[in-house]
Order: C-alpha cells, then structure tokens, then sequence
C-alpha cells in the first residue's frame, strides 16, 4: 500500500538528547533519595517512558510526579540536545511530496514541542502526539496510533521511523510498518536522508526553500 505518512520517534531520530536525559535521569534519582545509574545502565532502558522509569527505580513516586521532575529539571539541560542535522531537510521533502508527518515520542507533549520548537522542526510537522497523551509511552502502541489519529491517517498507509526496541514493539503492536533507523533486524536505514527512498515523489535539492 502506498506510504501516505511518516510518523516518526523523536529523541534519537529528529534529535539526540540521550546526554540531556542522562543527566536529568539521575538528577532524578538524586532528588528522591536514590542512587544514580552508570551510562551503560542507563542506555539500556532510554525511551522506554516514566511509567517503566516508575516501576523499575521510583516505585514509590508516581507518574506523574516523575514527568513533572523531569520537565523542570530539562530547563538546564536543553543545551546538550543536538539536532540530527538532516530532520528539517527530510521533513521538508515529505511535505513538499504531500506526505503527512507527526511525532510519537513517549517525552511530555509539553517538553517534546519546546524541544522540536528550539531546533526548528515543529513547524515542519502536522501533528505531535506523547505517551503522557495516549494514557501509556512505547512499547505500548496507544501512542503511534494517537499519531496517526491526528494526521488522520490510516495506520496501514503510514510508516514508523524508530531506533529503539520499544519503537520496534510498539510498531509491532499498533500495528504499523516499522523501519529503524540503524536499528534492528529488519527494515532499517542508515541515515535519515535513506528515508526518501520510501515514499513517493522526487528528491528535490536539500536546501531548496520549504
């Protein structure tokens, strides 16, 4: 079927911020008496959302109390998210062919738009949805199929760009085409550009204006 939306993850795909939450992450742990974790711990459960952040070290917080910490702490450390330099290109490109865009991240709607704001992405997408939004982050589906509700896009004619496991499960799950950008087993690419190679319409010059 043809591919008529991309949705896509944020953190790790439009943007790397994988040092920010490291940071924020155990600011957290700090400020409700906990110990931090190393990196190599840390790396193993990043994006999996608050509720398993809940459930694996702050079960006596809830969630709620977890994503309220995280945004406030976030303000010291938006510096360190680095745009991955080709987002707007390709989102420019998608819109310029007809393609609908949206975000399904499990980061707080609030935060995941000041983010896309700052770098500029915002305005090149349709639609943003989060996990706090859906009522449960990746791997659950609710959130890629919130996405796709917002773009009104049927999930069959839409295709999910992750790097994660809980991207890959939550695809799985809604279900929806899943693509990984340098991760899994499956359909991957290797870069984000690779993505026009996927959805109709001619690749136009990248600096051509949106």
């Amino acid at each position: 079927m043809e591919i008529r939306a991309v949705l896509f993850d944020m953190d790790g795909v439009l943007v790397f911020s994988e040092d920010a939450w490291f940071a924020v992450y155990n600011r957290t742990l700090v400020q409700f008496g906990r110990a931090p974790v190393p990196r190599a711990e840390f790396d193993s459960i990043y994006g999996n959302g608050a509720t398993a952040d809940r459930d694996g070290y702050m079960p006596d917080r809830s969630v709620e109390e977890i994503e309220a910490t995280y945004a406030g702490l976030f303000e010291d450390h938006l510096g360190e998210i680095r745009p991955n330099t080709e987002a707007i290109g390709v989102l420019a490109q998608l819109r310029r062919r007809g393609i609908r865009t949206a975000v399904a991240t499990n980061t707080t709607a609030p935060l995941a738009r000041r983010i896309l704001d700052l770098h500029g992405l915002l305005p090149l997408l349709d639609a943003t949805a989060s996990g706090s939004e859906a009522g449960a982050g990746k791997p659950d589906p609710g959130v890629v199929r919130l996405a796709a509700e917002r773009i009104g896009t049927p999930l069959p004619e839409c295709l999910f760009v992750g790097d994660s496991r809980f991207d890959e499960q939550a695809a799985v799950a809604a279900p929806v085409r899943f693509v990984g950008l340098g991760h899994g087993a499956g359909e991957r690419i290797e870069n984000l550009r690779e993505l026009l190679d996927l959805v109709p319409g001619p690749t136009l010059p990248i600096n051509s204006r949106v």
